[in-house]
């Protein structure tokens, strides 16, 4: 399922490489489809099965904000 998170800190491209690493390697079942900067939004492809709560400690643990999911 298609999910937008947006997300607060990001502020260039390494930050972008580092929230998709995080996502797809750490979590099975999560594709990065595109982040977008100054929407300071992430779009990502989740397996229903994907706990949210980890993508956000996953998040956090980078020092971003998940400010909401849609």
């Amino acid at each position: 399922m298609k999910r937008k998170l947006s997300i607060e800190g990001m502020k260039c491209s390494h930050c972008v490489g580092n929230l998709t690493d995080v996502l797809t390697e750490d979590i099975e079942g999560v594709e990065v489809l595109e982040v977008n900067l100054d929407g300071k939004y992430a779009i990502v492809d989740m397996d229903d099965s994907v706990d949210i709560d980890k993508v956000k400690a996953l998040i956090e643990d980078l020092g971003f904000n998940l400010i909401g999911v849609e």
